[in-house]
Order: structure tokens, then C-alpha cells, then sequence
């Protein structure tokens, strides 16, 4: 046999094996209304508090939430939900979600890693062909939305994410100062340049309401890292306070919204939810 025919022979077989795995995937994603990424162009903004937050606001209107941790970095969305096992394999080889509430399920990229260190039956490190199997091997029966955490940037990976959910609409984080706007205007160039739609943005840390004197006070220059994104003409969603009780609950693996349903992070949650079921994104 010529190199030639061995080539073809294995791309055949790749692609026969391939078959499988795709028919799963849109098996999968039909069964989900509504598909979010949630990104940010760097690390440090809270964005996988964020978006553990908001999944949590979202379940409680009574709908069916999936919230997805492919954030190969730093997979945290198990400890923040107080989650002990990442996820269960059933007898067909798909991942299980672990349920937080009976609106609430989660899959976390961790259960991954695990079986790299335990197997080294996935590519070590992640590539995204393993994040693309992960996704297609969630077995997340029927949702109303289903919220992906990504790795922070730079944006080549994230196309990548992206690229593998296409159907999936964005959501940015980004914080105030002028640092994480102007990487996060960056970020959003990227994607228009790709045509890649950005449902929207939020800015998090966006001050604190003192508890000692009652009065609003900003921890970082606020202004020039809005306007940067403001300037893109992309949808706003919403500002999320800081609350000194944000971390601590994060730790804890005790849901902020839970913990602190009258907070100013909850109504500054709730009013992102009703943008996004509202479909405000498509402005």
C-alpha cells in the first residue's frame, strides 16, 4: 500500500470515528433552547462567580439551567456550588451532571482532568479537540439554557470554544478600570473580525456600598474601562456590585444568592437575568 492510500485509509477511519461523536453533540444541543458563553479577556474579573451566580438566580425562575465548567485553568464552579464529585459516567460512556437543585445541573471539565492524570486516555495538556469531546459527551437531557465557563483569554483560544458551540451566544465580563476595558475591546474586536455575534457585556466589581458609614465607594478608576466598551456599540447587560460577603461564600461553597437574597449583588443579578431572557442580547 502507497503512502498515499495509508493516509487516505486512516483519514477515512477518522472520519467514520468522528460520526459518532457529532451525531451525540446534536443529540445533545437540540435539546437546549438557549446556549451562553461566558468569557473574559483575562483573568481576575470574577467571572466564574459571575456566571455561578447568575445560573443560580436563572433556576429559580422555575426554568431548566445546565451550567458547564470548561474552564481548563481553574475549574471552580463545583466548589463554588458546594459540589462534592465533579460528574458520574453512565453505562454508555456520557457524562452524568451532577444536580445542584431540581432546576440546576452542573458538568465540570474536571472529571476530564481527572481521568488524564488516572488513564492518560485524553491529550495532557487539554487541547480543544478534548474540551470538543467533553461538550459532546454531557449528557444533559432537555434545558431551557445552559451557561459555559471558559478559560480567560487571549482570544485565538476562545474562537476555539466558540467554534465548537456554534450555536452558543456570548456574554462578556470585564471589570471597570482601564486595564480590563481596553483588553476586553480588544477581545470583542477579535470576535467581530471572526463574525462571531456578542450577545452582550457585564461589569463586575462595579463599587460597594460601605457597611460602617453607608456610603458608595469604588475600588477602581471607573470611566475610562466602560466607555472603551461602550464605544464597540455592544449590548450592556448589567453592573454587579462588590459585596465583602462575595468571597467568603465562594470559599465556602455557599451560593452568594442563597447566602444573601436582599444584597445589591442579587438585584444587580436578577436584572441581568430578566435581559437575558428577554433576549436584550439582540439589539
Amino acid at each position: 500500500m502507497s503512502i498515499t492510500e495509508s493516509n487516505i485509509n486512516r483519514a477515512s477511519k477518522k472520519n467514520t470515528d468522528e460520526i459518532p461523536q457529532v451525531q451525540a453533540f446534536q443529540k445533545s444541543m437540540s435539546s437546549i433552547k438557549h446556549k451562553f458563553l461566558v468569557m473574559s479577556s483575562q483573568g481576575g474579573v470574577g467571572k466564574t462567580s459571575v456566571i455561578a451566580n447568575l445560573a443560580v438566580a436563572l433556576s429559580k425562575r422555575g426554568v431548566k439551567v445546565g451550567l458547564m465548567d470548561v474552564n481548563f485553568h481553574s475549574p471552580d464552579i463545583h466548589r463554588m456550588l458546594g459540589l462534592d464529585s465533579p460528574i458520574a459516567s453512565n453505562s454508555d460512556k456520557r457524562f452524568i451532571p451532577t444536580p445542584y437543585s431540581d432546576d440546576l445541573k452542573v458538568a465540570s471539565i474536571k472529571s476530564i482532568m481527572q481521568d488524564i492524570e488516572e488513564t492518560g486516555v485524553w491529550g495532557n495538556p487539554l487541547k480543544i479537540s478534548d474540551i470538543r469531546r467533553f461538550i459532546f459527551s454531557v449528557n444533559w437531557d432537555e434545558l431551557d439554557y445552559l451557561f459555559v465557563d471558559t478559560p480567560a483569554g487571549p482570544g485565538g483560544k476562545l474562537l476555539s470554544v466558540a467554534q465548537a458551540l456554534p450555536e452558543a451566544k456570548i456574554i462578556i465580563v470585564t471589570t471597570p478600570n482601564k486595564i480590563s476595558g481596553d483588553s476586553a475591546k480588544k477581545m470583542i474586536s477579535f470576535f467581530k473580525k471572526a463574525q462571531i455575534p456578542i450577545f452582550g457585556w457585564i461589569e463586575n466589581m462595579r463599587g460597594f456600598l460601605c457597611q460602617n458609614c453607608g456610603q458608595r465607594l469604588e475600588l477602581f478608576s471607573t470611566g475610562p474601562g466602560s466607555r472603551a466598551v461602550f464605544l464597540l456599540d455592544i449590548p450592556f447587560l448589567g453592573r454587579i456590585p462588590i459585596d465583602p460577603h462575595m468571597i467568603e461564600c465562594d470559599d465556602a461553597g455557599d451560593p452568594f444568592l442563597d447566602k444573601h437574597p436582599e444584597s445589591e449583588v442579587v438585584e444587580a443579578c436578577n436584572l441581568i437575568i430578566e435581559k437575558i431572557m428577554g433576549g436584550e442580547g439582540k439589539w
